[in-house]
């Protein structure tokens, strides 16, 4: 059993307040602000690049002391891995190297969530992917940018 507020958000799992505020209405509208018809309702950034299984734009809410932070969201409401076709994983993997070139990307991360969001501590349960280039001119010695996965039992 999850933790979500509706069948496709946690807004357990919202960062900011404006964040909150959106998730507050696709909960009233009950649709997947990841699913490509509803996309461009909820999310105001602009869609960079489409391949035939992905979109990819920036992330509305990036983390703090990123550079780059984009999204890539299956154009398939998908919330399992098992529920991708093979080539979305080859797909992927191309968006994700013409970013780093594109962009100049010397390093990062790229993450996906799936699942529950208990588990994968996403806002939406839709799969997507986070391609996250730190800004370590804005990073102290001790510090790194954070990509939460799973949940607190408090």
């Amino acid at each position: 059993m999850t933790n979500k507020d509706s069948k496709y958000v946690d807004l357990s799992n919202a960062r900011n307040n404006e964040q909150r505020s959106v998730m507050e209405e696709i909960v009233l509208n009950a649709e997947c602000p990841f699913c490509i018809e509803n996309l461009r309702k909820y999310h105001k950034m602009p869609i960079l690049k489409e391949g035939t299984h992905w979109v990819i734009t920036n992330n509305q809410w990036p983390y703090k002391k990123t550079k780059q932070h984009f999204i890539l969201i299956s154009k398939i409401h998908a919330t399992r891995l098992s529920e991708l076709p093979p080539e979305a994983g080859a797909e992927l993997i191309t968006l994700l190297s013409s970013l780093e070139e594109e962009y100049g990307v010397l390093g990062g991360a790229f993450a996906m969530r799936f699942g529950e969001t208990s588990y994968s501590a996403a806002t939406v349960e839709h799969i997507h992917a986070h391609f996250i280039e730190p800004d370590i001119s804005q990073l102290t010695e001790d510090e790194s940018v954070t990509f939460y996965i799973g949940k607190s039992k408090k």
